[in-house]
């Protein structure tokens, strides 16, 4: 297994390889602490590498160009791609080819799944990232941060929006103009960045996922008389 590191933290490199190492019979490892995408693409095409596992950390600028540009030249090349918080740069990393990624803060076990999952040819995403992963490829995270953003009036029109109605609808039952209810809709939009009505609806999908999941009833415990209660 030649694989390639780009990684610049040396702990990092020492845990992974050494993971790898009791996971494959013959383990061939270069790392790569700097390099620019025409060096690491050489590097990888001269080296005839199998696994190329990249820390967005380490390589900040262009990851997913990167990975691109590597998967169109080396289609064969299986990447492992590191990240450091919930981004949509992660779904852009799958479009791009990643075959498996994990977070930095991950378990050694969870990691461990990831590289089986990979050198057997298989596709590996994360529970974190699919049950976050809304309709036409919109990745919400963080939603209470989000919610946060949000006017008390506004949240009201969120609410009256994710049931499916309609403006005029939605308008009659919080008494204000049909105007003034879009433009609530309009600053809503502005503050959670949701450019195209595709993104508002896609947002409408995962705020109602997110509100039946923390909205289930906690289950009380049994009342219990103390001795001697009457």
């Amino acid at each position: 297994m030649r694989s390639l590191f780009l990684i610049k933290e040396p702990l990092l490199v020492e845990g992974l390889s050494t993971l790898l190492s009791k996971m494959v019979d013959e383990l061939s490892l270069k790392v790569a602490e700097d390099g620019n995408e025409d060096e690491i693409l050489q590097l990888v095409s001269e080296k005839n590498f199998d696994l190329f596992v990249l820390d967005t950390v380490s390589y900040k600028e262009q990851a997913i160009d990167l990975i691109q540009v590597l998967k169109n030249h080396v289609p064969q090349l299986k990447i492992i791609f590191i990240y450091e918080r919930l981004s949509r740069e992660i779904l852009s990393a799958y479009r791009a080819g990643i075959s498996g990624t994990f977070f930095r803060g991950d378990s050694l076990d969870t990691i461990k799944i990831v590289f089986q999952t990979v050198l057997n040819g298989e596709i590996y995403v994360p529970h974190t990232i699919i049950i976050n992963l809304i309709c036409e490829g919109h990745l919400f995270f963080d939603m209470p941060d989000l919610i946060n953003l949000l006017s008390e009036k506004e949240i009201a029109v969120l609410k009256q929006l994710r049931r499916g109605k309609r403006m005029k609808e939605v308008a009659q039952h919080l008494s204000m103009a049909p105007s003034t209810l879009s433009t609530h809709k309009l600053r809503i939009a502005q503050k959670l960045n949701l450019v195209s009505d595709s993104d508002f609806d896609s947002f409408l999908i995962a705020y109602e996922n997110w509100q039946k999941t923390n909205s289930q009833p906690s289950k009380k415990a049994p009342s219990t008389k103390s001795e001697g209660a009457s």
